[in-house]
């Protein structure tokens, strides 16, 4: 019912810029989607998930507890999720626990990645490319 309560996200730390990189694509028929790369092994690829207000971030949430589904947050950040989209599977270590781990701190650097340089990676998209929704920069401001 209250999924902050059970998942309170994770503290911000640093992370270099050169990690990931994000890309802007378009899906016919669904939008525009932001992807987050990992320059690193496992190579990890994250979908940036918005919220338009606390109500909308506690749904997608929940959902994502419900469905156990890999995704991270930064706590006090209610503005995004951070969803696992894939990774390079050859890339992840054989034995447990190391095989999660890598994964999750992929996940949990990808959320610290963008909510350190998400706003300066929509801006600078925006401002080239004139493609994506003005109420999402501004709720990032």
């Amino acid at each position: 019912m209250f999924p902050r309560l059970q998942e309170q996200g994770i503290e911000f730390k640093h992370v270099e810029r050169e990690a990931f990189r994000a890309e802007l694509k378009h899906v016919k028929g669904h939008g525009d989607y932001w992807l987050v790369y990992q320059q690193a092994p496992p190579h990890l690829v994250a979908n940036i998930q918005f919220a338009e207000d606390e109500t909308e971030f506690d749904r997608k949430l929940g959902w994502f507890i419900g469905q156990q589904k890999l995704h991270e947050y930064v706590r006090g950040d209610l503005t995004f999720i951070s969803a696992l989209a894939g990774y390079n599977h050859e890339e992840v270590p054989m034995r447990f626990p190391d095989n999660i781990k890598s994964i999750v701190y992929a996940m949990s650097n990808s959320a610290r990645w963008w909510h350190e340089y998400g706003q300066e990676v929509i801006t600078n998209t925006c401002s080239s490319k004139k493609l994506f929704l003005n109420i999402k920069v501004s709720k990032m401001q």
